[in-house]
């Protein structure tokens, strides 16, 4: 216990010294409260929260998180209740910790019950994107301990984790914590699997090092030192790359080389410096700089082969390495919580509560949007509507403006008139052409994925249905 505390307030010296003060006081009112409680490790209960606000530490996570990482469960599992947590660390440490507190179980089958506190907790995160970045560091923990569980514990929890949290955890830019989830699920869930990949990449490791070795000697020749600051090679998290390795990659495809350059100017003059001292492998360029695809990513990517390996090349300036690293505490300090929140979370959370009561059917629209891997569709003019994969034409128009597609009459994809249910792909490139009258209808209802859409629809049918 001793360790762990010391452990903690070490890594939170970052923080001022009066926050010091208020950690350590959050430190001793959750000790107290959670005294005489055990874990099933047989550990102190205490030892769980201020584990997940070590984690969170790492992040330099602001001291209203830590705080409240410090008392998510006091709520939950004491006899302390808001009022009291509201009284003593204010009003937006008891709204936090509110939106962690899970209801009580009562007579609610597992799925509903699940889904009720999930619905709670994005409910919340809307407002407080804290709120998720805690729940991650709890989940994270949990799954730390999760070995002494029964595989029947196991493998429901591991799903979960890789199905909600790990895509969250990407969301928020929570990229380190992330891989770590996604890599014990893994490992629960397919532990032999799991030992034979990892052997696997472990083997391949020393081929790919010299390779690297190789890559970064002869860059340096290039004289790029004065704008280079840093780099390193990395492979990609275990989960993801043995997806990648049975969906026919390669080996080299499960490392990434990193460079950290001084300028965002300057990334484009070292990619140039790149692809002329290496055969650049073609259609593996990607500009996230100019086309931003996540807004803790702004980086060059590209691939070239050295001494015929294959590697993957990513030129990032160096703000965009502090926030990879540190992730949505990296914007808090110039940005609020709630638009924050909005900006990486978007409506998808609203739209589905003013469509749906029932919290199951609330997260299987959420999920799809949030949770899922997204497209990108492009305007003629070439701006950038993102959309959940499998979604089509109607889906389209919708978020790109719900008054046009209300009218919607037929639209082209890629330059080919096409259904309005056809399926869009990434980069594909849709044209809308309307009428001058209303042609929303329920049967569109059927079809379409997103929950802005389900609601535009439903309220034209609605106002169709019941005429003032």
């Amino acid at each position: 216990m001793k360790e762990v505390k010391e452990q903690l307030i070490h890594s939170c010296n970052y923080l001022e010294e009066r926050e010091l003060v208020q950690l350590k006081s959050a430190m001793d009112f959750a000790e107290k409260a959670h005294v005489g409680q055990t874990r099933a490790t047989g550990e102190p209960y205490i030892i769980h929260p201020f584990e997940v606000c070590l984690i969170l530490s790492e992040y330099k996570a602001d001291i209203t998180t830590l705080i409240c990482s410090l008392l998510h469960d006091v709520v939950e599992d004491t006899t302390v209740d808001l009022k009291e947590i509201e009284l003593l660390f204010g009003k937006d440490v008891a709204f936090i910790v509110d939106g962690l507190t899970k209801f009580e179980k009562g007579t609610f089958e597992k799925e509903e019950y699940s889904a009720i506190n999930m619905e709670k907790l994005l409910s919340y995160a809307i407002q407080d994107i804290r709120i998720a970045a805690i729940k991650l560091a709890d989940r994270l923990h949990n799954m730390r301990t999760l070995a002494i569980k029964r595989t029947e514990k196991k493998i429901p929890y591991s799903n979960e984790t890789l199905l909600y949290f790990s895509p969250l955890a990407e969301r928020i830019g929570l990229f380190t914590l992330q891989r770590e989830l996604e890599e014990l699920a893994f490992s629960y869930l397919h532990p032999e699997r799991y030992k034979q990949f990892r052997e696997k990449i472990n083997n391949y490791t020393k081929v790919y090092e010299e390779s690297y070795e190789e890559f970064i000697t002869k860059l340096m020749k290039e004289d790029t030192s004065h704008i280079i600051t840093k780099h390193r090679w990395i492979n990609i998290p275990l989960f993801q790359g043995y997806n990648l390795l049975s969906e026919g990659f390669y080996l080299s495809d499960m490392f990434t080389v990193h460079i950290t350059i001084d300028s965002t100017f300057n990334c484009y003059t070292a990619l140039g410096l790149v692809h002329s001292t290496f055969e650049t492998m073609p259609d593996h360029f990607v500009d996230q700089i100019a086309i931003e695809k996540h807004p803790f990513i702004k980086q060059l990517k590209t691939k070239v082969r050295v001494a015929g390996i294959p590697m993957t090349i990513v030129l990032q300036d160096r703000q965009t390495q502090y926030f990879y690293q540190n992730g949505i505490f990296a914007c808090l300090k110039t940005i609020d919580s709630t638009t924050l929140s909005t900006s990486l979370l978007g409506n998808s959370i609203p739209f589905a509560k003013s469509i749906t009561n029932n919290p199951i059917a609330f997260c299987e629209l959420v999920s799809l949007e949030l949770f899922y891997k997204e497209i990108e569709i492009y305007t003629p003019k070439m701006d950038i509507i993102k959309l959940p994969i499998n979604s089509n034409i109607i889906d389209f128009a919708y978020a790109l403006n719900p008054t046009l597609a209300n009218k919607l009459a037929f639209a082209k994809v890629n330059g080919t008139i096409s259904s309005l249910q056809t399926i869009l792909k990434d980069k594909d490139i849709v044209e809308l052409h309307v009428k001058n009258k209303i042609t929303a209808n329920a049967k569109w209802l059927h079809f379409v994925k997103t929950s802005k859409a389900v609601k535009e629809i439903t309220d034209i049918v609605n106002d169709e249905t019941n005429p003032a």
